[in-house]
């Protein structure tokens, strides 16, 4: 998997040099919709649809080489996880159906094929991304009969064993002119480090597997047309004088 994000380093500023004035930035965030698959030595475990908002944003450098073609790169923000239902044993409770919630904050660096009319900013696009997981939070309900109202417990830790510190995906989706696009994206690997041992030495997630997907909607701005309209906005108030 380095290897995935050295291709994408030298890919990209290889693209990025050669392009001239076809390059550009652009600013987006997005509205996520995760979903999951969770098994725990092959007994299926329930799930539940987490939507996330905050804090998702990325800054990417385009490349188009003409209408119909480009690339693009960059820096992405943002917050995944996965709640899933599993019956556990607390102390004299036993078989308790007990609600877990796993987030990580990641910055990823995606590399992506546009095809499509670029100038008309309708375009599919697809590629693959490596997302770098620095921060952790668990919490669950131990007595809450799968929901969340009465005790929680939180678990909080930066640049953690717990979980994988990187990640793959693959993602595709439709940009529409608005700015408006929608991407599907399918994590390759469970954000979950299997080998992780805790205080006691147990393996907790050794038999846990899951499998995290997402269909997002983001608003992406285009630095190019925001410069422009400035400089022709500057320009009239100036010529006004």
């Amino acid at each position: 998997m380095k290897k995935l994000l050295v291709i994408i380093i030298v890919v990209s500023s290889l693209s990025f040099t050669s392009a001239g004035q076809q390059v550009y930035t652009s600013t987006g965030g997005e509205m996520i919709f995760q979903m999951s698959q969770a098994d725990r030595g092959g007994n299926s475990l329930s799930t539940n649809l987490r939507w996330t908002v905050f804090l998702h944003i990325g800054q990417f450098v385009n490349v188009d080489f003409g209408n119909n073609f480009g690339l693009y790169s960059g820096l992405a923000l943002r917050n995944v996880g996965f709640i899933m239902n599993e019956n556990q044993s607390f102390g004299e409770q036993e078989n308790v159906l007990v609600k877990h919630i796993f987030r990580t904050y990641n910055l990823g660096i995606p590399l992506a094929i546009k095809l499509g009319s670029l100038n008309n900013h309708f375009y599919f696009f697809g590629g693959a991304e490596y997302e770098w997981q620095f921060q952790f939070k668990h919490k669950y309900w131990p007595s809450g009969n799968g929901s969340r109202s009465n005790e929680k417990v939180k678990y909080t830790a930066w640049f953690t064993d717990e979980v994988r510190y990187f990640v793959p995906s693959v993602f595709a989706g439709v940009q529409f002119p608005g700015g408006v696009n929608i991407q599907f994206k399918y994590y390759l690997q469970s954000l979950l480090n299997q080998d992780f041992k805790n205080s006691n030495g147990d393996q907790i997630y050794k038999d846990l597997n899951v499998q995290l997907f997402y269909i997002s909607l983001s608003y992406r701005i285009n630095n190019r047309h925001i410069q422009k309209k400035w400089e022709e906005t500057f320009d009239a108030g100036y010529a006004k004088r």
